[in-house]
């Protein structure tokens, strides 16, 4: 969904812009501003795809307006629109890229034109198929093996990057300051693709990183490393300059607009993947900068989150953020599946020293995962028993591909890797294995179905108990943490109702309900109701009910 800001210091005409919209663009999330000012407000707090804006208005012009926006939002159009017709204006203004000029005195159909040429622009942009046509070079994929492998090194503290040499962190394309905190983007393939090998992935992921690098290289730097089958992660560090290095209080300003810039970006980045390179991807973002040494730990958790928050049975990806108080509750909810994982994945060093032959390294190891284990009071624990599976799994692997079940069994006995669980036969065991995948899956889809119910019902009260102010679709979108285009596209599926649609029906029934009351005026409901004005309240409850509020109240009186 593309988001229009109309901009304009005479309040009737953004609200008759705002109803031509309205009425012909009703896919548009609109945003009003009644000055420069308010507009720029707007600009710091939602990304905004075109703007429809007069050009002289006092305070700051548009023109100036125009700069401040190509500074924030380079991608964004621009629509001027003004009474004036002096020539030095239109050159100026015609001088940048994405801008276009009109007269108030167009017609409707002529503003709604110029809009909607302007979607079409950004869109088409979305399409430029150059990425596609990047080469698939030996040494870009090499390069990109190393630096995966040497920041995973880095996430799990096996290294350290101020231990590497700056020169070849720059030949890898490192550009991390591990002084510094980072931000984490977790991105899975929405719709589980499968590759046919290494390289068809590669070509999808490079065109990925040059889209990235298009968006985000303004405000942070950034590397897309494939963690695994179906999860990417970005690693992302906020730009900083000299003069901000030595300054905390910049260093944090700086962390928290690249926060805002990533996040407003997704949509944009999710757009362009499905258009440009026929993926779909999801997207969650960590809000909150984590050190270096916390990087895998933060991975974990945003890996266990995204099972919940991106799964989406509609078929649709989704984009949506969690902060650190989400993040700290569900973390302390599943505290012990965490401290399993954790374990677990510690058993992979064993395997490299068993098959190295590394015997002291093997028991150093071993005795690291007992020292957190040795408490646990019984095997019933899942967190021990995951543990257990994970290295008897190991051990069993090395066993039967190096033929060593035999030699082994006058040494000590293998049955014990198995834990033994009661059954008698593999058909019985096959049979529980499939009615515990059935009941799994089963919960899922009822936790997935409440899930949806819970954010339809969250959406509604948010909208219910706001009537008297902005409800935009960026208000409504950050108060449910999921991005904008998700949420319009998601309620009119669970509801078969416009998200602005129910905005509007919400508010004419308070505006019937506070009408009936009689206590108020028409200006106070007006108020009350959201509308900006009781003109506009006016019109659009008669356009509603076929009555204006005066005659509404007479009946009920």
């Amino acid at each position: 969904m593309h988001r229009l800001m109309i901009v304009d210091d005479e309040r009737h005409i953004v609200d008759w812009l705002f109803e031509l919209f309205l009425d012909s663009m009703p896919d548009l999330d609109i945003v009003k501003a009644y000055s420069a000012q308010e507009a720029l407000q707007r600009l710091e707090a939602s990304k905004i795809d075109v703007v429809l804006s007069d050009i002289r208005m006092p305070g700051m012009s548009g023109l100036e307006l125009m700069e401040r926006i190509k500074d924030n939002w380079p991608a964004c159009r621009i629509v001027f629109l003004t009474g004036y017709s002096e020539f030095e204006y239109i050159y100026a203004a015609k001088k940048q890229s994405g801008v276009n000029y009109l007269l108030k005195t167009e017609d409707d159909d002529v503003i709604v034109e110029a809009v909607g040429e302007a979607i079409t622009e950004i869109e088409r942009e979305l399409g430029n198929r150059q990425w596609q046509s990047r080469a698939l070079e030996r040494e870009e994929l090499v390069t990109h093996l190393m630096r995966k492998e040497l920041l995973l090194d880095v996430a799990d503290g096996k290294v350290r990057l101020a231990d590497a040499n700056r020169v070849w962190l720059d030949k890898l394309s490192i550009p991390f300051d591990e002084s510094r905190p980072a931000l984490l983007l977790l991105g899975r393939w929405h719709d589980a693709i499968e590759f046919p090998d290494y390289s068809d992935k590669f070509l999808v992921l490079s065109g990925l990183s040059a889209l990235s690098e298009r968006y985000f290289s303004s405000f942070a730097s950034h590397v897309l490393l494939d963690v695994d089958k179906y999860d990417l992660l970005w690693i992302l560090q906020p730009a900083i300059s000299e003069e901000d290095a030595d300054v905390s209080d910049n260093r944090e300003r700086r962390g928290r607009r690249a926060v805002f810039y990533v996040r407003e970006m997704l949509e944009t980045l999710q757009a362009a993947s499905e258009e440009v390179l026929k993926t779909k991807i999801s997207f969650l973002l960590y809000e909150q900068p984590v050190p270096w040494t916390s990087v895998r730990e933060k991975w974990d958790l945003m890996k266990a989150m995204a099972d919940v928050r991106l799964s989406s049975p509609r078929g649709m990806p989704v984009v949506c953020a969690i902060d650190a108080d989400e993040a700290s509750s569900f973390d302390a909810a599943n505290k012990a599946a965490f401290e399993g994982g954790a374990y677990a994945r510690k058993t992979e060093a064993l395997q490299e020293c068993l098959e190295q032959g590394l015997r002291n390294e093997f028991f150093e190891r071993l005795d690291e995962l007992n020292e957190g284990l040795h408490r646990a009071s019984r095997m019933r624990d899942l967190a021990v028993a995951q543990v257990y599976c994970a290295i008897s799994l190991l051990f069993l692997t090395y066993i039967n591909r190096n033929g060593l079940a035999e030699k082994l069994a006058d040494r000590v006995s293998l049955g014990r890797l198995i834990p033994s669980s009661g059954f008698e036969s593999w058909n019985d065991s096959f049979d529980y294995l499939r009615e515990l995948g059935q009941a799994v899956f089963a919960l899922k889809e009822d936790e997935r179905s409440h899930r949806e119910d819970e954010l339809i019902e969250r959406i509604k009260a948010f909208v219910r108990s706001n009537l008297h102010g902005e409800l935009t679709l960026a208000r409504i979108s950050q108060k449910v943490n999921y991005n904008a285009s998700y949420v319009s596209r998601f309620f009119k599926q669970s509801t078969g109702t416009n998200l602005f649609e129910f905005i509007h029906k919400a508010r004419i029934s308070k505006a019937k309900e506070l009408l009936e009351d009689g206590s108020r005026t028409i200006q106070e409901i007006a108020k009350a109701t959201g509308f900006d004005s009781p003109q506009y309240f006016a019109t659009a409850f008669k356009k509603t009910t076929g009555l204006t509020p005066n005659e509404y109240r007479s009946q009920r009186s």
